[in-house]
């Protein structure tokens, strides 16, 4: 009994992370929300609108100075003068993909995911091989729980880099969503084949395992993990070191 006590306290506070952000469960919707919340958000909403600052950037600068203007902005939070100043930068010279991809990046960080899919998709047809872009999209899609469109657009990712083992650890993602979980071990199990550091990947592959009642496999999974979480080699959330 002791040593079933012990197991359970290494691997609960590692699943109680994991379902906090990565979610393999039903997402809430409205109907699980209760009318007082519902009125606080409205309440909430209408006391931002009133709040809300018109954004003003430098006038007759280059799309360069205006995307400089982004970089520099977003380091101090200011995300709204930021995408002001992309938005401006895009509209000088469309074809700045650069632009787009730190719009895209600042749109997914407000969980704006609509707005993010769709700068990133106008990104792809200035630069229909950049294989992050794909990446980028697949995982905003997953986000706005668009899996299948996610799925297609990490495969078109692999097909430009069939070695990228960040897209199969978001595919696994993808998979377990969609409770496919074999395919989500098999897409797991593949990201650390090409890249035996990616720690996050073992995190998730517990969770797949455990959702699959494979409790030991998920034990040592998660012991993996927290040796990489313990060294500080975890890679970031959105899985692109340069793209969120």
């Amino acid at each position: 009994m002791k040593v079933i006590i012990n197991n359970l306290n290494k691997v609960v506070p590692c699943v109680l992370m994991l379902f906090v952000f990565y979610g393999c469960g039903k997402p809430q919707s409205p109907d699980n929300i209760e009318a007082k919340d519902a009125g606080n958000v409205v309440e909430g909403y209408a006391a931002s609108q009133e709040e809300k600052k018109i954004v003003k950037i430098p006038e007759n600068m280059t799309a360069e100075q205006y995307y400089n203007y982004g970089l520099d902005n977003i380091k101090k939070g200011q995300f709204d003068v930021s995408i002001a100043a992309w938005e401006k930068a895009i509209e000088l010279d469309p074809a700045m993909v650069a632009a787009y991809e730190k719009l895209g990046k600042a749109y997914y960080t407000q969980g704006e995911f609509d707005k993010a899919g769709r700068i990133y998709r106008k990104a792809i047809e200035f630069d229909p091989y950049n294989t992050m872009l794909y990446f980028s999209l697949g995982v905003v899609y997953r986000m706005n729980l668009q899996y299948e469109d996610a799925i297609d657009a990490q495969l078109k990712a692999l097909s430009l880099d069939p070695n990228l083992a960040i897209v199969y650890n978001e595919m696994g993602l993808i998979y377990c969503k969609q409770k496919r979980l074999d395919e989500a071990v098999a897409a797991h199990k593949k990201a650390l084949e090409l890249n035996p550091n990616l720690g996050n990947a073992h995190n998730y592959l517990g969770v797949v395992y455990l959702l699959k009642g494979m409790s030991k496999e998920a034990e040592m999974e998660f012991a993996e993990y927290k040796k990489y979480e313990a060294g500080g080699n975890m890679p970031s959330g959105h899985g692109a070191p340069s793209a969120h």
